[in-house]
């Protein structure tokens, strides 16, 4: 449905601005009628809606942060905790957000709330930009009045999830720029050094040593092939991209993933302590456990996990099973979690166990990634040195053989 943004005088001759959501621009000025408005200016915007899927269709679908969740809830719940009424809290909120995309996502939600719709059903014609979870405890705090309170527990999350994953690309830095820095030295002395380095042993005659050879040869493919090895890379790599889209190459790179001997420690934990903490967050809210576990499972963005929980979903509707019984079954998630869980169920404390698991977890991972990064920096140098290495013996012993070279 198109969106209108209107210019008009209110019943006492005072100028106000707006938008609103019609099928025509004659059903836009008969709705400004209906309320008393008297439009001086009405112009039609395209629906944030076809530019969305325009994103789509362009592969560059859109999406907000968790760090502008964090700021947009934050916002919204300080607000709303002022009292001060939804139009004017969103019109806020949206003046105070520097994304475009978002200004213009929740011009929408805006003009849906003030056409009389609910907070989670306006949120929820943007998926792409709020989470299922997000809208899942928006409408649970307008159901139950207590709106405020859950908008800053989510505020929180956010914040929470926001702050692991800076951490994680921060420790993901240094390894990156070894990386860079590494192929870039090889790649120098490949295509710039050595050229000039076998063309003075080519005037030595003789055969050159086997390390030399594969060295000198390698250079000549890169220096001479290198727009065929540009042409190989950029079809392997579309065809691995293609590859992981499917639903067999997704599923096997999930698969192996969690087989890697330290990716796959640090994955399991990182994926149950998003699960744990998102499941605290929403039942925490008055969200109901088959529900919340519905929408929590979503956020384990593993197909292995995502199927396992699948099963405990099931298994808890259609045979009754308790969350840690059915979660142990999976034998995915570790004995002490399990255990955990089970006390909090028996005890009537699953929440603050929950939250208790995920702090552990989340703990569990800064360790296992600053473990890793540590880990990371002399296997780099151990690499580097014997590609370098091997370069400099192969430079060396035509050096070493002159006299025989020459002979």
């Amino acid at each position: 449905m198109p969106l209108y943004t209107y210019r008009a005088l209110d019943a006492g001759g005072r100028q106000e601005k707006g938008s609103l959501n019609a099928a025509s621009e004659k059903e836009a000025l008969a709705v400004l009628r209906g309320r008393s408005i008297y439009p001086l200016q009405l112009r039609s915007t395209q629906p944030f809606s076809l530019s969305l899927k325009n994103w789509v269709r362009l592969g560059r679908n859109p999406r907000i942060s968790n760090k502008e969740l964090a700021g947009f809830t934050r916002q919204l719940a300080t607000l709303l905790e002022a009292t001060i009424p939804y139009d004017t809290a969103l019109r806020m909120v949206q003046a105070e957000s520097s994304n475009a995309s978002l200004q213009a996502v929740l011009t929408d939600v805006r003009a849906r709330v003030v056409e009389g719709a609910y907070l989670a059903d306006a949120l929820a014609a943007h998926p792409h930009f709020f989470p299922s979870m997000l809208q899942n405890m928006v409408r649970s705090g307008e159901n139950s009045g207590k709106l405020v309170i859950i908008l800053g527990r989510l505020a929180s999350y956010y914040e929470n999830m926001n702050r692991l994953r800076t951490k994680i690309a921060s420790a993901l830095v240094y390894p990156a720029f070894m990386l860079v820095f590494s192929a870039a030295v090889v790649t120098f002395m490949v295509t710039y050094i050595i050229p000039k380095i076998s063309r003075l042993f080519s005037s030595f005659g003789g055969v050159l040593p086997l390390p030399t050879r594969i060295l000198i040869a390698t250079s000549h493919v890169v220096v001479n092939y290198w727009w065929l090895i540009l042409i190989l890379a950029l079809g392997a790599g579309w065809g691995l991209v293609w590859f992981l889209r499917t639903e067999f190459g997704r599923g096997l790179k999930d698969r192996i993933e969690l087989t890697l001997p330290i990716w796959g420690e640090f994955l399991r934990k990182l994926l149950m302590q998003r699960l744990t903490e998102t499941l605290a967050t929403m039942l925490h809210s008055g969200v109901e456990l088959n529900h919340a576990l519905t929408v929590s499972k979503e956020v384990m963005q593993n197909r292995v996990y995502l199927k396992a929980m699948e099963n405990v979903i099931v298994d808890i509707q259609n045979k009754g099973m308790q969350l840690s019984a059915a979660m142990r079954r999976t034998g995915l998630f570790p004995e002490d979690i399990c255990q955990m869980i089970a006390i909090g169920e028996e005890t009537a404390t699953l929440n603050p166990m929950l939250e208790n698991v995920a702090a552990r977890l989340s703990n569990e991972v800064t360790a296992t990634m600053d473990s890793a990064t540590a880990l990371f920096e002399p296997v780099m140098i151990l690499l580097m040195g014997a590609v370098v290495g091997f370069i400099v013996i192969s430079i060396l012993l035509p050096m070493l053989q002159l006299n025989q070279l020459v002979g």
